[in-house]
């Protein structure tokens, strides 16, 4: 499976319980007062950071940009729906979530790049590296030690 695949279904997955729970005819059950800031909040922080994940290469205006549109649909959509209402609380509530997930996404890939994990996966092997490889029958990546 490509690499991309895999960074792509996350987000997708996201979008999908976002766009589920948000567009249903009923709203989430509460267990205490504003709880559903709490979820937008929570979700559309999940939503960035898995779409900076998925789309690495966006630039952060259009990633902002997708996410708030997406916010700012679905609360239209329930306002137009009978048994949910539309409101600024809810969309502060994704903003801040957006910008927290933004926020995380920065960390993890600050967190990547002092880890090394980035340099050792665009590394040249060293001969000896190749050689033990070569005699190996693993059919692992060079960038992993030989498994013979």
């Amino acid at each position: 499976m490509p690499l991309y695949v895999l960074r792509v279904v996350p987000f997708i997955a996201v979008l999908a319980v976002i766009l589920f729970s948000g567009l249903k005819p009923e709203p989430v059950p509460q267990v205490f007062e504003q709880q559903d800031k709490l979820h937008h909040l929570l979700g559309f922080a999940a939503l960035m950071f898995t779409l900076r994940l998925a789309f690495p290469r966006w630039r952060l205006f259009w990633a902002v940009l997708a996410s708030l549109s997406a916010a700012l649909a679905i609360e239209i959509a329930q306002g137009l729906q009978p048994h949910r209402t539309a409101s600024a609380g809810d969309m502060l509530a994704n903003t801040l979530g957006v910008l927290l997930g933004w926020g995380c996404a920065q960390l993890t890939y600050f967190w990547y790049l002092r880890s090394g994990a980035a340099r050792r996966e665009t590394d040249e092997p060293d001969v000896a590296n190749l050689e033990s490889l070569s005699r190996c029958s693993s059919g692992s990546h060079y960038h992993l030690p030989p498994r013979c």
